[in-house]
């Protein structure tokens, strides 16, 4: 057969002379301590001398341990400040492959501020195109600006049909009301998404707004998601700032397909 992964079922391996290093036996001490939530994200973990006693290791294990911990995104270190918590979730519960807000779930350090803006507008051709709209129609025009420790980490153009909110009874002088029902609805008013990823310049407001030079390259995610009835609710662009966020995607294979290659 071609293509079509086997595990080898003999070894010569004994698997009593397999032992797991220290150094990655305390990085997963550590990894469960944060999935508990012993440290909560943006809390600083004890000194690394306070850890190796408790770990009863070296500081040199511990610190092998700590650079898994970054790789990882779980924490990050800062001169001065020491080792941030990061993340105290599980990441691989949770991806791009479901709805949700990657800028805020995927941001390497958290996101502690939000500021919203709305404003309204006729719907243009490519509004009418992409959400389905009538020439007639007003589409609300909501920017989302996320803050991590007073720094910019990521910019969200949404374009919603203004029936939704009217029809939502949102009230529209409160942004925080109107950042609340946007984030309710990716989780639980979507069914699916017409999502596209790719690499882009920085233009000039959006250097202002995220305090990168202008022509800096930038990801963007570009996409449209629908409720039942194939209805689009809304269309929106996600610009990440850069070196801030590390996305995750889980992916499989159909065993159904693999059955077939057989």
């Amino acid at each position: 057969m071609k293509g079509v992964f086997r595990p080898l079922r003999d070894t010569a391996v004994n698997e009593k002379d397999v032992k797991i290093p220290l150094y990655v036996t305390v990085y997963e001490t550590i990894s469960q301590w944060l999935m508990e939530g012993k440290y909560k994200a943006g809390e600083k973990l004890p000194g690394e001398n306070i850890l190796a006693e408790q770990l009863k290791v070296s500081r040199g294990t511990l610190r092998q341990a700590m650079l898994l911990l970054q790789e990882d995104g779980l924490i990050s270190n800062h001169q001065g400040k020491g080792n941030i918590v990061l993340s105290n979730q599980d990441m691989s519960k949770n991806g791009l492959e479901k709805i949700g807000n990657p800028i805020a779930d995927f941001s390497s350090e958290p996101v502690d501020r939000v500021e919203t803006t709305i404003g309204f507008q006729p719907a243009t051709k490519k509004h009418q195109q992409v959400l389905k709209l009538r020439p007639s129609s007003v589409v609300a025009v909501i920017d989302i600006t996320y803050y991590s420790a007073h720094t910019p980490v990521g910019f969200v153009m949404v374009y919603m049909p203004h029936e939704i909110l009217a029809g939502s009874n949102v009230e529209l002088e409160n942004t925080d009301t109107v950042y609340e029902f946007y984030t309710e609805l990716l989780s639980t008013g979507v069914l699916y998404s017409d999502t596209k990823i790719r690499l882009g310049q920085v233009r000039e407001r959006l250097a202002n707004i995220l305090s990168m030079e202008e022509g800096e390259p930038i990801l963007i995610l570009e996409e449209v998601l629908y409720s039942e009835y194939d209805t689009p609710v809304l269309s929106q662009k996600m610009f990440f700032g850069a070196g801030q966020h590390e996305l995750s995607i889980r992916r499989k294979n159909d065993r159904t397909n693999i059955k077939k290659a057989e």
